[in-house]
C-alpha cells in the first residue's frame, strides 16, 4: 500500500511545496480524489491550523520527497507556497486548479501507484535501430521517387479517366447518366491572368432544384472533360471547373492541349449549342501530398524518421499504465501501453476482428485526458466516420464509441469533423460543425488533414493505416508530434493506379514501409479476434498469421442454423471474358452463389446479413441477375462486390466466388504472389458465422504455365483446398469426375 511509503516520512523533516500556476500543461489527475485517499490513508493533521498534510511524490515514480502541500477538506482547497511573489506567499487554492498543474500530477500516485503487469519481453525497447542506412545518394533519391510517384498517379488516373470517357461517347455516357448537362452558354470574361472563362446553366425544369456539387460531383478546382453534340471534330476538350455556384459553372479550357483554339472557342460561345461535363481528375489531393513531402523534407526529425536514418524511441512510464473506461483484453491493454510510451510513431497490428478500432478508441481517450490534442483520421470519409460514430444513430450511440464516450455528461472529449462530405447523419448533427480550436479531438481524411499546420496536433491517430500511401499518410506525419498508425499489412495494400510504379514496390503504406526498414519490433499485435466462428478463422490463421491469433469464446461456435460453419464447393463452370470490358464471369459459378444464397435465407438470415464477394468486377453483374431472380424477399438487400470493395466489412454469412476455370491453371491475378494472398485473406475473413467457398480448385491450386513456384501463390490455394477436405468440408459438384 502506498500509506507503507511514509511510515518513517515526518512532516518535520518536510517543506510546504514551493511552485507558481505556470507549472501547468501536465495530464488530467483527479486531485480531490486523490488528496482524500491520502487523507485516509494516513491523516496527518496539520499541527498550526485546520487541515491535513499530503505528502507528495516524485514525478514519474511513487517515491516519496520532503515536500508537502495542506489539504482543508471543508473548503476543497489545498494550501502551498508561491513563488511568483517577491517574499513567497501561501495560496489557498481550489483542488480542481491543480488538475493540470505540477502539483496535481505528483498527487496521483495516491490514486494508483501500480506496475504495468506486463513483462518486460512483451513491451518496447527503448530504442530500436532501422536495419540499414541509407547511402547519402539515396536519401535525396527517397523524396524524390515519392514525389514522382505521386505525379504518376495524378497523370495516370487522368489519362484512365480519359480512356474510359473515349471507350463510352458522349451518347452513351448520356444512355448510362455518367455525364452532367446538357449546358447552355452564358457569359463569358477574361481573368486578371488574361484566361478566357465561359460560364453556363444547367438546363432542368422550372421546379427542378440541383445541387450540382452533391448532385453531379462538380466542385471548383476539378479538371472535367467538356463534350458537344455538335458536329465539330475539336471536342472533346478538358477543362478547369473554376467556379460552382448552382445552378451555374464556370470554367477554362486547357488551352495547351488544344489545337484549334479558335474552332473550341466559337463552339463554346453558340448559345444554340449545348455542352456536357465529364469528371476528369481532382488535382488537390496529389497537390496535398506533394506540399507534405516537401514540408517533411524541412523538418530533420521527421525526414530522417521517414528514411530511417534515426531510431525509433519508446519512453515508458511503469507506473503510468493507461486506464481507460473501455474494457479492455490484455493484447488491447498492452497496445495502449506501446502507443502511449512511443516517443514519436508506433504501429497497431490489427488482424480482423481483433478490437482495432476499439483499442484507437480507448487510446484517444486516454490522450485525450493526458491533456493531448489529437488528430483521428483514415483513408476515406466511411472509415473516418466509423471511428468516430460506429454504428449510431440519432439518438443511440453504440457504446464505446467516441461518440459514445463524448456525449457522456462527465466527458472530457470534444470532436470536431473536418470536411463537407460525410455520409453519416449523427455525424453531421454533432460534430460538423464544431470549432476545430475548441476541439481536443480533430476528425479528417487524410487529405483533409492537409488544412493543418506542421506539428499542430500531439498525436495522430491512423485508422486502416496500410491501405493509405506513403505520400497520403505524410499528410498526418507532417500534422502531429506523435503518429500512431493501426492496419493490417497482410490485406490489401493501398490502391495503385501505375502498375509500374506497384511493381516497384512504391505504392506500400507507411506502416509496412517501417517494417520493412526497422523490422517488426515497433509494432503489437492484437491476438484476440470477435469476428469469426473458430472454424472460420483456423485457416488465415495458420496461412496469414503464424498461427497467432486466439478465437474469443463468444463466437468460438457461432454458426447459421444447423449449416457448418464453413463449406468449400468444387464446380467446374466455364470462365468467360466480357465482349465489353476486359473481366471475366463464370454463370455455373452465379448460379451456384444464389443456391447458397436462397439456402441461407431459408435457414433463417435476413438477405442483409448475407454478403456475396467475388475476384473479378465481370462476375458482379452476373451474380446479381441470378440472385435477383430467387424467390427469396428483398433480393436486392443481398450485398455483392468485388474483394476490394468488402474490405472492411462483415457480415453473417459470406459466399464467395472466385471464377476462374480453366485447365492450364490460370488464374490472373488471383496467383500474384503478393497481392494474390493479401486478396484471399480479406476474402477468407469476412464472414462471421458460415463461409461458402465456390470455385475450380483444381484451376486455383494449379501453377500457370508462364509461372514458377517462386511467382505463384497457387500453393496457397491448394493448402486451402487440402484444409477443406481434411476437415470434410469439400463438396464437389464437378460434371466430370
Amino acid at each position: 500500500m502506498v500509506s507503507e511509503l511514509f511510515e518513517n516520512w515526518s512532516p518535520e523533516e518536510a517543506e510546504l511545496i514551493k511552485s507558481d500556476m505556470n507549472q501547468s500543461g501536465y495530464p488530467t489527475v483527479n486531485v480531490e480524489e486523490a488528496v482524500n485517499k491520502a487523507v485516509n490513508s494516513l491523516e496527518i493533521e496539520y499541527p498550526e491550523g485546520p487541515g491535513y498534510v499530503i505528502p507528495l511524490f516524485e514525478e514519474n515514480e511513487p517515491i516519496t520527497t520532503k515536500e508537502y502541500v495542506i489539504y482543508r477538506p471543508e473548503r476543497g482547497q489545498l494550501i502551498w507556497y508561491d513563488t511568483k511573489t517577491s517574499h513567497g506567499t501561501q495560496r489557498f487554492t481550489s483542488c480542481s486548479e491543480f488538475k493540470n498543474h505540477e502539483i496535481g500530477y505528483r498527487l496521483r500516485f495516491w490514486i494508483s501507484n501500480t506496475k504495468t503487469k506486463f513483462e518486460k519481453s512483451e513491451l518496447p525497447d527503448d530504442k530500436i535501430l532501422p536495419n540499414d542506412q541509407l547511402y547519402p545518394s539515396e536519401k535525396t533519391q527517397f523524396f524524390d521517387d515519392l514525389e514522382n510517384f505521386v505525379k504518376s498517379e495524378m497523370k495516370t488516373q487522368l489519362g484512365s479517366n480519359w480512356d474510359n470517357y473515349k471507350k463510352l461517347g458522349l451518347e452513351e455516357s448520356i444512355r448510362q447518366n455518367k455525364i452532367s448537362g446538357p449546358f447552355a452558354f452564358s457569359g463569358s470574361s477574361t481573368t486578371k491572368s488574361g484566361n478566357q472563362s465561359y460560364s453556363y446553366q444547367i438546363l432542368m425544369d422550372d421546379d427542378e432544384e440541383i445541387d450540382l456539387r452533391d448532385d453531379e460531383g462538380i466542385f471548383e478546382g476539378n479538371r472535367c472533360i467538356v463534350d458537344t453534340k455538335a458536329t465539330t471534330d475539336v471536342f472533346p476538350i478538358a477543362a478547369k471547373i473554376t467556379t460552382v455556384d448552382d445552378p451555374k459553372i464556370s470554367l477554362q479550357p486547357i488551352w495547351k492541349h488544344i489545337d484549334d483554339t479558335g474552332s473550341v472557342e466559337k463552339v463554346l460561345k453558340n448559345k444554340n449549342s449545348e455542352v456536357w461535363i465529364s469528371y476528369l481528375l481532382n488535382p488537390v489531393p496529389f497537390k496535398r501530398r506533394l506540399t507534405a513531402l516537401q514540408e517533411i523534407k524541412k523538418n530533420t526529425a521527421k525526414r530522417k524518421l521517414l528514411t530511417g536514418e534515426r531510431a525509433i524511441e519508446f519512453n515508458l512510464n511503469k507506473y503510468d499504465t493507461p486506464n481507460p473506461d473501455l474494457e479492455l483484453n490484455d493484447y488491447q491493454q498492452k497496445a495502449l501501453v506501446w502507443a502511449d510510451s512511443a516517443d514519436d510513431i508506433v504501429c497497431i497490428h490489427g488482424p480482423p476482428g481483433t478490437g482495432k478500432t476499439r483499442t484507437l478508441t480507448a487510446y484517444v481517450q486516454h490522450a485525450v485526458s493526458q491533456n493531448n490534442s489529437v488528430l483521428v483520421t483514415a483513408h476515406s470519409n466511411q472509415a473516418v466516420d466509423n471511428l468516430i460514430v460506429g454504428d449510431s444513430t440519432i439518438g443511440s450511440p453504440e457504446e464505446d464509441t467516441l461518440h459514445a464516450l463524448a456525449q457522456k455528461e462527465d466527458s472530457q472529449l470534444s470532436i470536431a469533423r473536418v470536411g463537407n462530405n460525410s455520409k453519416s447523419q449523427v455525424v453531421t448533427n454533432y460534430y460538423a460543425n464544431q470549432s476545430v480550436s475548441n476541439a481536443n479531438v480533430v476528425a479528417a481524411t487524410t487529405s483533409g488533414a492537409a488544412q493543418f499546420n506542421q506539428n499542430q496536433f500531439d498525436i495522430a491517430v491512423v485508422d486502416e493505416a496500410t491501405q493509405v500511401s506513403r505520400p497520403a499518410t505524410a499528410i498526418a506525419l507532417n500534422s502531429a508530434k506523435k503518429l500512431i498508425l493501426a492496419g493490417d499489412h497482410k490485406q490489401l495494400p493501398p490502391y495503385c493506379a501505375d502498375e509500374t510504379m506497384q511493381e516497384e514496390d512504391m505504392h506500400i503504406s507507411l506502416f509496412e514501409y517501417l517494417f520493412e526498414r526497422y523490422g517488426t519490433d515497433i509494432s503489437i499485435l492484437l491476438q484476440k479476434q470477435y469476428r469469426m466462428n473458430q472454424e472460420i478463422a483456423a485457416f488465415p490463421n495458420k496461412a496469414f498469421y503464424s498461427g497467432s491469433l486466439e478465437t474469443a469464446d463468444r463466437c468460438r461456435n457461432w454458426t447459421v442454423g444447423d449449416l457448418k460453419p464453413n463449406i468449400g464447393i468444387d464446380i467446374d463452370g466455364d470462365e468467360e471474358r466480357q465482349t465489353h470490358g476486359n473481366s471475366i464471369y463464370n454463370d455455373r459459378e452465379a448460379e451456384a452463389v444464389a443456391k447458397q444464397v436462397k439456402r441461407l435465407v431459408q435457414t433463417g438470415l435476413a438477405p442483409s446479413d448475407i454478403g456475396v464477394i467475388t475476384a473479378y468486377s465481370g462476375q458482379v453483374g452476373r451474380i446479381i441477375t441470378y440472385v435477383n431472380q430467387l424467390d427469396i424477399g428483398n433480393p436486392r438487400h443481398v450485398e455483392i462486390d468485388t474483394v476490394d470493395s468488402f474490405q472492411g466489412g462483415e457480415r453473417e454469412a459470406i459466399v464467395v466466388s472466385f471464377v476462374r476455370s480453366n485447365s492450364d491453371g490460370y488464374s490472373g491475378f488471383l496467383e500474384f504472389p503478393e497481392e494474390g494472398p493479401r486478396r484471399l485473406n480479406v476474402a477468407l475473413t469476412r464472414a462471421r458465422k458460415r463461409l461458402v467457398l465456390i470455385g475450380n480448385w483444381d484451376t486455383l491450386g494449379r501453377i500457370a504455365p508462364h509461372r514458377s513456384p517462386e511467382d505463384s501463390c497457387a500453393q496457397l490455394y491448394a493448402g486451402l483446398a487440402e484444409h477443406l477436405r481434411k476437415n470434410d468440408r469439400m463438396l464437389s459438384i464437378k460434371t466430370t469426375q
